[in-house]
C-alpha cells in the first residue's frame, strides 16, 4: 500500500501545526494522534491551516514502516475521520442545493395499492 500513495519526505503545509502536532520539525506522538482523532471526529473547532496540512502528515506517518502500529492506526483512523466528514458535508450540500432548486431530496416510489377483502 505504501508504493501507491507518494508521499514527500517533509508535509507540505506543517509550517501552520504547532510543534507537538508535527509542525516546525516536530513529531507528533502518540497521544498527539489520538487527541487530533478525538478533535476531529468529535467536531472540535479545528482551525483552516490545519484541517489543509494534517491529510499529509497522516500520509506520511501511515506510509513510514519505521513508525510504530499505533502511531500508523492513528494516522489512517484520522484520514477516515476526516474523509467521513467531507463526504457528509457533500451530501449535505447536495440535499440543500436540491431544495434550493425545487428537486426532490428523497426519493420514494409509490406502488399502487388494493384491498381484497376476505369474505
Amino acid at each position: 500500500m505504501a508504493d501507491m500513495i507518494k508521499v514527500t519526505n517533509t508535509p507540505e503545509n506543517t509550517e501552520n501545526l504547532p510543534e507537538w502536532a508535527g509542525g516546525k520539525g516536530g513529531e507528533p506522538d502518540r497521544s498527539s494522534l489520538a487527541l487530533i482523532k478525538q478533535a476531529v471526529t468529535n467536531n472540535w473547532s479545528i482551525p483552516d491551516a490545519w484541517k489543509n496540512a494534517l491529510p499529509t502528515l497522516c500520509a506520511k506517518i501511515a506510509t513510514d514502516e519505521s513508525k510504530g502500529d499505533r502511531e500508523r492506526l492513528r494516522a489512517i483512523e484520522i484520514l477516515r475521520a476526516m474523509q467521513r466528514d467531507n463526504l457528509d458535508a457533500a451530501q449535505v450540500l447536495d440535499r440543500v442545493e436540491r431544495l434550493e432548486s425545487g428537486q426532490a431530496t428523497e426519493r420514494i416510489e409509490l406502488a399502487p395499492i388494493s384491498w381484497n377483502p376476505k369474505n
